[in-house]
């Protein structure tokens, strides 16, 4: 049996080893990275553009979302949508296109034949982006923006909670700040005219990694890059807003409520280590010590010992210039908000004076390994990683990187993390049935019910 105990087990966790790939960076700016794969005749195709929610301006939420479906409608001499188009070629996805906080990304799995018919269609809409937008297809993007918002957000049990808890994390005029009670609501007299100029200048060379990886022969695939991108010109990618560093403030308290809710929950966030940080991975390390599944210091004391919670998370979650620390508890029926906060504070006070131990950072260390390991088994994962990193860290193999740092991660490294970031400024937010106010956490303390008005139904 494999010991656990004892610091030598941390360090002789099983190195990560990064993938293998080709990188280069054309004259106009572009950047792309190589990963060779001849074990199915599959490449995978992703442009990361650097462009995302954060980027919209404060008065004109969801713009940038705008521009993802825009750009998709086709190019020059694409005359068709060019998920219908990658079809026909043989194409799949299970996204096909995505807009997040930082960044928008369009992926898409193809037989190797049909590579450098896709590398083609990328730079003929890089080149001229946007040239299929009308008034008409403007109209019927916003429509479609509403329907993904109202099926993934408004109709999700507590499908509001993530942007309640960044508005209430990061102040008004942050980029990570959105207001949902009017978040798209100003796009409604947006032209395609005002749309096609905000969009512009983050679509060119400048702004986007491309990534593949592969079944091809990498010398064909750099002439096919040179020829069909690095001809498009150069141009400055289009400012974007500074995330600053956010300056503590006092806690906030907050309710939400759901009628669809069969179970409460307490979610407890604090503002957490930018992607490229070295205190992101203490902090990912801290949320495996709390969490993990019959071994978590919350998830023993919580789910195990007291029976108080059906389940517990700690997570950290990535931003490229912040990121958020959240505990997610879910109770049992009939347990109390108040008594599992309490607890939960109380294990956190409690790093101060019980460090991690070496047998909890190897385990975290095991497992993070393996998860490296495991999340690139897919060709676009591994094209989106490649892209990501690059993007975010200006190394398309920083995730090896860090998974190879938490090897060496002490616990010290790990108690300073929870004292630095988990303190008393933070958001906490029960999540509760509606008309149960009484059943939050704490309510004798001050706290904002932000649970959104509906209008009424229509007749």
């Amino acid at each position: 049996m494999l010991s656990l105990a004892g610091a030598p087990a941390v360090a002789s966790a099983q190195q990560v080893q990064p993938l293998a790939f080709t990188r280069l960076t054309l004259p106009n700016g572009m950047r792309v990275n190589l990963n060779v794969d001849h074990t199915r005749p599959l490449v995978a195709v992703d442009l990361l553009y650097h462009v995302g929610a954060k980027d919209d301006p404060a008065d004109q939420r969801g713009l940038t979302h705008l521009c993802e479906h825009a750009i998709a409608l086709g190019s020059p001499n694409v005359d068709q949508p060019f998920q219908v188009f990658y079809r026909s070629i043989g194409g799949t996805s299970t996204r096909w296109a995505e807009t997040t906080d930082d960044v928008t990304t369009f992926y898409v799995l193809l037989p190797s034949n049909q590579l450098e018919t896709a590398l083609w269609a990328e730079s003929d809409r890089m080149a001229a982006p946007f040239t299929r937008l009308t008034s008409e297809r403007l109209s019927a993007i916003r429509a479609l923006v509403g329907q993904e918002r109202q099926q993934n957000v408004e109709n999700a049990t507590f499908g509001l909670s993530r942007e309640l808890t960044l508005a209430a994390l990061f102040p008004v005029g942050h980029p990570y700040h959105i207001e949902t009670a009017v978040a798209g609501a100003e796009l409604s007299t947006l032209t395609s005219a005002d749309l096609r100029a905000f969009c512009a200048p983050f679509y060119v060379p400048a702004n986007v990694v491309l990534s593949l990886s592969g079944d091809f022969d990498p010398q064909r695939v750099k002439g096919w890059v040179t020829r069909y991108f690095g001809t498009i010109p150069m141009s400055a990618a289009g400012s974007r807003r500074r995330a600053e560093a956010v300056a503590p403030v006092v806690e906030r308290r907050l309710a939400l409520e759901d009628r669809r809710a069969a179970q409460p929950q307490l979610h407890i966030d604090w503002i957490g280590a930018e992607y490229a940080s070295r205190d992101r991975v203490a902090l990912m390390a801290l949320g495996s010590l709390l969490s993990a599944n019959r071994f978590g210091r919350l998830s023993k004391l919580l789910v195990d010992e007291r029976q108080l919670a059906a389940g517990v998370s700690a997570v950290h979650y990535d931003l490229e210039k912040s990121g958020v620390f959240e505990i997610n508890v879910l109770p049992r029926p009939g347990a109390s908000l108040t008594t599992i906060e309490t607890l939960v504070d109380s294990v956190i006070a409690g790093l101060g004076t019980f460090p991690p131990t070496a047998e909890e950072l190897a385990r975290f260390s095991a497992a993070n390994a393996v998860t490296a390991a495991t999340s690139l088994q897919t060709k676009l994962a591994r094209a989106d990683t490649l892209a990501h990193d690059e993007m975010f860290a200006g190394d398309p193999v920083f995730y090896a990187i860090q998974a190879n740092e938490v090897r060496h991660l002490t616990p010290v490294d790990v108690q300073r993390a929870a004292a630095k970031y988990l303190t008393s400024s933070r958001v906490v937010m029960s999540l509760i049935q509606t008309g149960q106010l009484g059943a939050i956490s704490k309510p004798e303390l001050p706290f904002v019910n932000v649970t959104p008005s509906r209008p009424a139904p229509h007749p």
